[in-house]
């Protein structure tokens, strides 16, 4: 049995060993072949960027050529070197040089004599003027004094600004120079807001523009002390450190330029495509990041890996479909035995959870008398705790009958028709008084079901503060009810509302009591889309232990047998119940608050008496 077994499994390895090599290989030739395609379209595109950037650089040098050629004719120029000391001839070509520059848009214009002494300028009003400042060792002076013209690009040794000179030699009776000096810094920050990196570097290597601030002023290589020394000589770049920057070819391509050129802190892994700038000496450099160029390489060989894998897959399942054919007949028996057995299950087990639901159902219902129950119970409960103050506020009324009575029988028997009437008509105050009273807790104490319409929210709190009022004049409480909004109604249903209003307020009563009186004040105030109906006292406020334990059932501050602990527990699952909420908490005045929300009624609702 063994040496049967071990060919096969020699032979299963071998097999997953062949597709784990085969899938790899052909992920790595699609890799290899879209990342070289991807890095030859992407310099195609960076080199006829960079020919474009270099026409566009050198025309916009170009264009200032004629300026310094023509001023170098203009007799006023002339005037001046024959007459270096005329402050008529210096005044004229300073405004002459001004006019020009703004005119042409230099960053500035200005006459050298043949020693380098700047005679002009058109920064002649300047706190840095270049009037009286020798540029004797400046390229462009000593190139345009022997060959008639210069270019130079450096840094300004006056203003620190840096620019493009142009110079060209005036011919004549006396010699000079006049140079125009051109700020890049508008085609730099194009450079920055357009796609791509760019590097401008002089012959040395200097990069004086990039579209990324932190390569300015660094160099491709480290220059040797030659070169430091002439830079320092002309002052190109003043006394800036030149330091390099860091280059790191990458091992992703032997047939293309990929670094990471930056500094050490932000490097950017990207294609390096340059471009010569003609007649300059000046080298344009293209980073064009290759993210984009791995990831389209490696969602294709993802691409190739899912396409072997899917031909795998296919053949199996060639080879599956024909196994599970030779399977099929013989397994319609088995599956038709599986299906009867199954059918049996499932209508068993339809019965059993038909027989849940109807048991959930019925627990539902259960559940719901009960809440019910409670909810009539907690009103219930209001109503005996309040039993001494509405008692004392119906005796007096009786007791007023009684007299009247007495009184009224008195008058009749003597002749006193009028003041029988007027005892009588006192009489039928005092029922009216009795029958309010009586109605009010009648549609308090009724049990009804949940039924959600528009309350007007002024209707409650009259209700509520009028089933309250002798508790509060017994307890030496104010009761004060702000003005209600005009129309404001809220979806809920009004005796519960009533009865959360009504357990809210007793609670502030019982507590300003505590302080000796005090008052309790009812208000209402529409938030978004809901209402608040706020119930504060001047009580002693809530403790941390109280408000962590507010609406848990049978929880209560209140004396043995002055509560049950249930009402702010029933008035929250009743705000619950009506789509809102009720919370508890301090005031920084001092004493508590709760706030009833509840959700506004419709605008245009009609609101049932």
């Amino acid at each position: 049995m063994s040496a049967l077994r071990t060919p096969r499994w020699r032979r299963t390895v071998a097999l997953l060993m062949a597709v784990v090599i085969g899938g790899l290989g052909l992920a790595f030739a699609a890799w290899r072949v879209s990342l070289d395609v991807a890095l030859a379209q992407t310099q195609d595109e960076a080199q006829r960027h960079l020919r474009f950037v270099a026409h566009e650089l050198t025309g916009a040098l170009d264009k200032y050529e004629a300026v310094p050629q023509v001023l170098a004719r203009h007799p006023a120029l002339a005037g001046l070197l024959a007459q270096p000391t005329s402050a008529a001839r210096v005044a004229e070509v300073n405004a002459l040089l001004e006019g020009v520059a703004r005119d042409a848009a230099a960053a500035a214009i200005f006459l050298v004599d043949a020693q380098g002494l700047t005679l002009a300028s058109s920064n002649w009003q300047d706190a840095q003027t270049f009037v009286g400042q020798n540029y004797a060792y400046r390229p462009y002076f000593r190139d345009a004094m022997r060959s008639g013209s210069g270019h130079f690009y450096a840094r300004g040794s006056t203003t620190g600004t840096p620019g493009y000179f142009i110079a060209h030699r005036l011919n004549g009776g006396a010699a000079g120079v006049v140079v125009l000096k051109v700020s890049l810094d508008e085609m730099e920050a194009n450079w920055a807001r357009s796609a791509g990196e760019l590097m401008l570097a002089d012959a040395r290597g200097v990069v004086f523009l990039a579209s990324r601030s932190e390569w300015k002023y660094r160099t491709l290589a480290p220059l040797s002390a030659a070169a430091r020394d002439e830079l320092q000589a002309t002052q190109q770049y003043g006394d800036l450190p030149l330091t390099p920057l860091v280059r790191a070819a990458s091992r992703l391509s032997s047939t293309w330029r990929v670094e990471r050129v930056g500094t050490a802190d932000a490097p950017l892994r990207a294609l390096l495509t340059e471009q010569a700038v003609d007649g300059r000496g000046w080298q344009l450099l293209s980073l064009t990041e290759i993210r984009g160029a791995e990831q389209i390489a490696a969602g294709r060989a993802w691409a190739a890996a899912l396409a072997w894998v899917s031909l795998l897959l296919a053949l199996a399942y060639a080879q599956l479909r024909r196994r599970r054919a030779r399977e099929r007949l013989a397994a319609q028996g088995e599956l038709r035995a599986a299906h009867d057995s199954l059918e049996a299950r499932i209508a068993e087990r339809t019965r059993e959870l038909q027989a849940r639901v109807d048991e959930l159902h019925r627990t539902e219902l259960a559940l719901r008398a009960t809440q019910d129950d409670l909810v009539q119970a907690g009103k219930l409960a209001v109503l005996g705790q309040m039993a001494a103050s509405i008692t004392h506020e119906i005796n007096q009324p009786l007791a007023a009958l009684r007299a009247l009575n007495d009184n009224a029988r008195v008058f009749l028997q003597r002749g006193m028709q009028a003041d029988a009437e007027g005892n009588l008509a006192a009489i039928d105050q005092l029922t009216q008084r009795i029958a309010a009273i009586v109605a009010q807790l009648k549609g308090f104490a009724r049990r009804d079901e949940l039924r959600v319409q528009p309350v007007p929210v002024a209707a409650a709190f009259q209700a509520a503060m009028a089933l309250v009022g002798a508790e509060a004049r017994r307890q030496r409480v104010t009761l004060v009810c702000e003005p209600v909004p005009e129309g404001l109604a809220v979806m809920g249903q009004q005796v519960r509302i009533e009865q959360v209003l009504v357990n809210l307020l007793r609670n502030g009563i019982d507590a300003s009591a505590e302080q000796g009186g005090g008052t309790v004040t009812l208000s209402a105030e529409v938030v978004g889309p809901t209402a608040l109906l706020r119930v504060t006292d001047s009580g002693p406020g809530l403790s941390d232990e109280v408000l962590a334990r507010l609406f848990e059932p049978f929880f209560t501050t209140k004396r043995r047998g002055d509560g049950l602990g249930l009402g702010l527990s029933i008035s929250a699952s009743i705000a619950n119940a009506l789509g809102g909420s009720l919370q508890g908490s301090n005031r920084p005045e001092g004493g508590a608050q709760f706030c009833l929300r509840l959700p506004l009624a419709p605008s245009g609702t009609t609101i049932s008496p």
